[in-house]
């Protein structure tokens, strides 16, 4: 009796502290992270000629259940360079993130894709626009370029991003 004792005291601990590791292992890998888009943000509609200016910031995890909170406001402006409307933006869901890595915790590169819902000051609001944030910092050929495009302004103009890894 007392074998069977010990046996199921050493097979119960070995369970716990696997479970512990595996545990630590998953939250090791829940990485925080946030993002600032220094200055506006420039990028333009191929059919229509317009121009979009962005701001903002914002947070995510990389988690399975992935999560983003973010928001900043929108100018668009069209070919002469009249303003057509303005606005904020949110971000409403994650869905995905390329980490390029970086050189400090403050400096990290990486494309961020999430989904957001423009609110113009003139019209009703639009949810379920593609955003894509790309900083590039460390990376790799065949990037795109530095900045972010955002529902039909596809071609980025100038941007300068940046990922902050949340220790």
């Amino acid at each position: 009796m007392k074998k069977l004792a010990m046996y199921l005291s050493v097979t119960l601990l070995a369970t716990v502290l696997s479970t512990l590791a595996l545990a630590s292992a998953a939250a090791a890998n829940d990485l925080t992270y946030s993002f600032t888009l220094n200055g506006p943000q420039s990028a333009a509609d191929p059919n229509t000629g317009n121009t979009i200016l962005v701001t903002g910031s914002g947070s995510f995890d990389t988690a399975d259940s992935g999560t983003v909170i973010g928001s900043g406001s929108f100018t668009i402006l069209n070919r002469s360079g009249a303003v057509v409307n303005r606005g904020t933006w949110k971000a409403t869901s994650f869905v995905s993130f390329d980490s390029f890595g970086g050189f400090s915790s403050g400096l990290q590169g990486g494309v961020l894709k999430i989904i957001v819902t423009l609110s113009p000051n003139a019209g009703t609001p639009m949810p379920g626009v593609s955003m894509v944030v790309t900083c590039r910092i460390k990376a790799p050929p065949n990037t795109g370029a530095e900045g972010i495009i955002i529902g039909s302004f596809t071609e980025t103009i100038a941007g300068h991003t940046l990922f902050h890894l949340n220790e």
